[in-house]
């Protein structure tokens, strides 16, 4: 474990046979720091999971090339527009020339107004699955997320959940899996983030947050991918009741100076 003062790319790090980890770093002043991920899933029709930092661009590039080269890649999962998810895809389109991009019909139009190359968009609508090398990748939307075009996945085939944003947390240092961080650490980094990505989980109705909670764990993922957390193995129940822990007794009586209740008692 290290301690980071400047954005920070990793070498590679396989998870099993078919996916590795792409890790990098962002320091977060005062707070500790943010893994920011991509992921690689290996075989016949090679897949990218988004697309790192621009502001580690050339380290970023040079993973990847560690990893695969990018000319063999046909997909690239876009979880969401966020810059910390889409930041190297114009170099990876150019280097990956039968690559399609997955993602929705709001992903599309973001990619679009922010001028993104969207002409080999593979669509991907309500009730659809993807079939990648044959395997087939079912989509699901995460239980929290800062981006309504949000997309997660299960892969079946190797008990896999892509949570995008989701279980992401901010530590005090850089580690290689997430079984490696205190239990208690864990829990507050990941309160830390969520209440800055998906503040409204604090406003979430109890059932509706408890009954996404279930079903995540009826799936029982072997491997919990998290664009924010490092590497999560074993099973998912540990994260889920972190937030069950945190958000699961309904909404949340603290002051939010930003809501609009307060704002219109402060005008009246």
């Amino acid at each position: 474990m290290s301690a980071i003062e400047i954005p920070t790319m990793l070498e590679p790090r396989r998870i099993n046979d078919a996916w590795t980890v792409l890790p990098s770093w962002l320091p977060v002043p005062g707070l500790g720091a943010l893994p920011v991920n991509s992921f690689l899933l290996k075989g016949a029709e090679p897949m990218l999971v988004d697309t790192g930092l621009a502001m580690l661009g050339d380290a970023w590039m040079n993973a990847l090339e560690n990893a695969v080269d990018p000319e063999d890649l046909r997909w690239i999962w876009l979880s969401h527009m966020d810059a910390d998810h889409v930041g190297n895809l114009t170099r990876v389109l150019q280097r990956a020339p039968d690559a399609k991009v997955v993602t929705n019909f709001l992903g599309a139009g973001k990619m679009g107004m922010m001028g993104l190359d969207a002409s080999r968009v593979h669509l991907l609508n309500p009730g659809d699955t993807l079939e990648v090398g044959g395997r087939t990748l079912h989509p699901v939307r995460p239980p929290y997320y800062d981006a309504p075009e949000t997309i997660g996945f299960v892969d079946a085939t190797d008990s896999v959940f892509f949570a995008a944003d989701s279980f992401g947390a901010l530590l005090p240092e850089t580690v290689h899996e997430a079984d490696e961080v205190n239990a208690d650490t864990l829990r507050d980094g990941l309160v830390g983030w969520s209440s800055i990505d998906a503040p409204w989980l604090a406003q979430m109705d109890q059932a509706a947050l408890g009954s996404m909670l279930v079903a995540i764990e009826r799936i029982d993922p072997d491997y919990v991918l998290s664009g924010h957390l490092p590497l999560a193995r074993g099973g998912i129940s540990g994260l889920t009741h972190h937030v069950r822990d945190a958000y699961g007794r309904g909404a949340t009586d603290a002051v939010d100076p930003l809501a609009i209740e307060q704002v219109a008692d402060a005008l009246h």
